[in-house]
């Protein structure tokens, strides 16, 4: 009987998360803004995003597999971030703090993005998380200091979609091309 051992498979798979984490933060953000400007600034998000799913779809060569604990450990975090995306505004409205929900899901997700860097092996995701957090943290002060989320929500939402977005077009690559054409 011979057995076969596997290798880790070691790389950085396309930023699928960086893409769909992003849609979701700009859309919450756009959602405390007034409806129009507001509906105007979600479509203009989504436009984004498709286009980046479009190109990262193209690029499908670009992905690797993970090794099967790796995915296990990834899918926990997702898992996690899920749950708690959904529960923080729950459970902090529940006790009179609701206006906290939004950057309390985004520290989270700041620091899941940062634990998920080991998993993936994808250090740029430690400073991503660390600019999430940053955000929360000045969301967080906005929030304790007006009435309610009008002021904060668009802070951290349209911030952390940004920056997860620009995320995924570095890993794209197409930061790289950007800077090749302006050079030319």
């Amino acid at each position: 009987m011979s057995f076969t051992v596997r290798a880790a498979v070691v790389g950085v798979p396309v930023p699928s998360l960086e893409i769909v984490l992003g849609t979701l933060a700009w859309v919450v953000g756009a959602a405390g803004l007034d409806a129009g400007f507001g509906t105007l600034l979600v479509a203009l998000g989504l436009g984004l995003a498709g286009w980046l799913w479009s190109v990262r779809h193209r690029r499908r060569a670009m992905a690797v597999q993970l090794h099967p604990a790796r995915k296990a450990r990834m899918q926990r975090l997702i898992a996690a971030g899920v749950i708690g995306i959904f529960a923080f505004p729950i459970l902090l409205s529940l006790i009179s703090y609701g206006e906290l929900g939004t950057a309390l899901s985004a520290a989270l997700i700041g620091v899941l993005l940062i634990m998920a860097s080991t998993v993936l092996e994808e250090r740029s995701l430690v400073a991503v998380g660390a600019l999430v957090l940053v955000l929360a943290a000045i969301g967080a002060f906005l929030a304790l200091n007006s009435s309610g989320v009008s002021q904060s929500q668009p802070v951290i939402g349209l911030g952390c979609g940004l920056v997860l977005w620009v995320a995924g077009m570095r890993r794209l690559g197409l930061l790289d091309e950007l800077r090749r054409r302006v050079r030319r």
